[in-house]
């Protein structure tokens, strides 16, 4: 999250974004996963001809931006403020490290389950008008 893109507020990880702000963009690589303390983020992709497909709208207590940092893939859409948020960014580090901790078969689970959801996220893409 940079200062530009967000105000930053109390505590080291957490940030106010205003509607309309970026805070990462299709095919970035990761730089953490976000929760989302109050207000809404919509995820975004780009479909083939160009045009953005809404795949979901994140809002208080929910998490995004994980995927990328399971399968080590870049962000696989846009996540876009819909309405001003406060987000808590938790690094790559310190995601990396929990995931760690969890057993080889859960973390190959996990990873299986990202790369059927990306899928799924792009099939939905290129079948929305």
């Amino acid at each position: 999250m940079s200062q530009s893109e967000g105000v930053q507020v109390p505590g080291p990880n957490r940030a106010e974004f205003p509607e309309g702000a970026v805070v990462f963009r299709e095919g970035d690589a990761a730089d953490g996963v976000y929760l989302v303390e109050s207000g809404l983020v919509d995820m975004i992709v780009r479909r083939p001809d160009g045009s953005e497909a809404v795949i979901g709208t994140v809002g208080a207590g929910e998490v995004f931006g994980e995927m990328a940092l399971i399968d080590g893939h870049p962000r696989m859409a846009t996540a876009r403020v819909a309405m001003e948020a406060t987000l808590v960014r938790v690094s790559n580090e310190a995601f990396r490290a929990q995931l760690k901790s969890a057993s080889p078969v859960i973390a190959r689970v996990m990873r299986q389950m990202a790369h059927r959801l990306r899928t799924l996220a792009q099939d939905m893409a290129n079948r929305a008008e």
